[in-house]
């Protein structure tokens, strides 16, 4: 009985590790083909794949990723563009005084940004996600054997993991920025002493001396945080796009007439 028993458990127990052994593998082919489709890059030759996914990929991907946040500052460059150019012909058009002119300026830079940044959720909701990425996406979870609702939920839990090192990662890059940010206006403060102090220089001349240094450090600064911002927007919409897959998989299987739903 005692022998038959851990037969029974070991078996059990094999069974298990295969099992989650295959869902971790179908989590990695999925997220890898999501990429490539996202990317449209593609992903199923392995030495192509291998190449594309550590020297192609990176790029594309932050291009993808800058290109998610500048969309509402492109949106804003065209309406305010195009009120310009309304203003400008009303102006030529009706005679409208040039006393006027900077607050129609001022007019056509902010209103514009108003309808930006309040924009409806329905406009931005989404991240980045569209219909196409769905559709796709929802395919590879199918060509994966995610063919119930328990294998949808144990996907949604790797890559609900999968997020949260994403996020590690971005807070880490930020904070190595912010760091070392902190740390270079520390050193330039002290530099700025030691000038004052040294060659008797004024704090105007000092500043000046090391103004071209400051500013590359403060474009650099800057470039850094913008492509920690584009790698989060693009995981975003790598994650998000695979999360919309398994809630339409879902759906999907809800909607299967013979209902088994369950079905392993």
């Amino acid at each position: 009985m005692g022998c038959s028993l851990r037969s029974i458990l070991a078996h059990y127990l094999g069974v298990r590790h295969l099992r989650f052994s295959i869902m971790f593998e179908s989590t990695q082919n999925i997220l890898e083909k999501t990429e490539g489709y996202i990317l449209n890059l593609p992903s199923d030759n392995k030495l192509w794949s291998l190449f594309t996914r550590y020297i192609v990929f990176p790029l594309k991907y932050l291009w993808l990723g800058l290109g998610e946040f500048l969309k509402p500052a492109s949106l804003w460059a065209v309406i305010a563009f195009l009120l310009m150019i309304a203003v400008t012909m009303a102006k030529k058009n009706f005679g409208i005084n040039h006393e006027y002119s900077f607050l129609m300026i001022n007019f056509c830079i902010y209103f514009p940004m108003i309808l930006v940044i309040f924009a409806v959720p329905s406009t931005y909701s989404y991240f980045g996600v569209s219909s196409a990425h769905v559709k796709k996406t929802t395919q590879i979870i199918e060509a994966e054997g995610i063919d119930s609702i328990d294998k949808v939920e144990l996907l949604e839990e790797n890559i609900e993991k999968i997020y949260d090192r994403v996020c590690s990662r971005v807070s880490f890059y930020k904070w190595l920025v912010g760091a070392s940010w902190t740390l270079y206006v520390v050193v330039f403060n002290f530099e700025l002493r030691f000038l004052m102090k040294s060659s008797g220089q004024s704090i105007k001349d000092a500043i000046s001396e090391n103004m071209l240094t400051f500013f590359l450090v403060l474009f650099s600064a800057i470039g850094a945080l913008l492509l920690v911002v584009g790698y989060k927007k693009a995981s975003d919409l790598l994650i998000k796009s695979i999360e919309f897959g398994c809630v339409e998989q879902k759906y999907k299987l809800l909607k299967m007439p013979n209902k088994q739903i369950n079905k392993d």
